[in-house]
């Protein structure tokens, strides 16, 4: 029986490069055996994915992730296992359960959560002749729920005369719509703020008084599209293994001899999504 050949480390944020040393050997696919699941808070399971005896085993894959999750069989080839997870959503956040069977068994449990910065603000600006005031709406979505809060020249802030809503969109992001009301005699410049505790960033939209319509009039005042991607990793057997990160696809990345670069930045329905990675020691 091979001596234990394979260490479970997590990845923790983004931007890092991890160095590990294991001890040497040859490796040998048809010996080894990869699970991967995700654990609810409810502790349902749902398969994410399955290599059996260095074959890929997709008979108990949860639909949820059929089409999303595989491992990259290259990479495998080199002593990297490597998962890679695609069109990442808010609902993918939660534990995640490793397992690695390769003469003897090992398993790690893995926190992934998933934070959606509020990236792109929709102003809406209205007069109301009837009621002689103006109206400025600000809307954005993210993930975790912002603060909104109001400024402008006079008044530093005047969030306590807005009013703030928000809902829960089928991705899981929260929908936040503030509303603020002046009067018509009062113009000016007004900022819109979303404040994203979690990741300690501001996002501020500009609205003035003048040259208001009638009619409501939209505009996306700020965007900025990125999707940065780091999943947690399973890391296998290799004398020498690295994880960092390269532009191709979002991998769980573990190897021998030297290991190239890993990492993903793309775009999932639209949402900015920043992916931040914690985990529990090892049990």
């Amino acid at each position: 029986m091979p001596r234990k050949m394979f260490k479970l480390l997590p990845v923790v944020l983004l931007d890092i490069q991890l160095h590990l040393m294991t001890v040497d050997s040859q490796l040998n696919l048809k010996m080894l055996s990869i699970l991967w699941k995700r654990i609810s808070s409810k502790q349902e399971e749902k398969e994410v994915y399955k290599l059996h005896k260095g074959q890929e085993d997709l008979m108990q894959q949860d639909p949820d992730y059929r089409g999303r999750a595989n491992l990259l069989h290259n990479e495998l080839q080199m002593g990297c296992s490597a998962l890679n997870l695609t069109n990442v959503k808010m609902t993918d956040a939660g534990s995640f359960l490793c397992v690695i069977n390769y003469g003897e068994a090992d398993y790690k449990y893995i926190t992934l959560e998933v934070k959606a910065p509020y990236k792109r603000i929709n102003v809406q600006k209205i007069r109301d002749p009837e009621e002689e005031s103006l109206i400025f709406i600000c809307q954005s979505e993210g993930y975790p729920l912002a603060e909104v809060s109001w400024h402008d020249r006079k008044n530093p802030n005047i969030s306590m005369v807005a009013n703030t809503t928000f809902e829960l969109t089928n991705d899981g992001l929260f929908n936040i719509t503030s509303i603020l009301q002046v009067k018509q005699s009062i113009s000016g410049n007004y900022t819109c703020v979303f404040w994203n505790k979690k990741l300690n960033e501001n996002t501020s939209a500009h609205v003035s008084a003048l040259q208001l319509d009638y009619v409501g009039e939209s505009a996306s005042v700020y965007e900025k599209k990125f999707l940065f991607l780091i999943i947690p990793i399973c890391l296998l057997v290799s004398p020498f293994l690295a994880v960092v990160r390269k532009k191709s696809s979002t991998t769980l990345c573990s190897r021998r001899g030297n290991c190239r670069n890993v990492s993903h930045s793309s775009r999932a329905n639209g949402a900015d999504v920043s992916l931040e990675i914690t985990s529990s020691p090892l049990i």
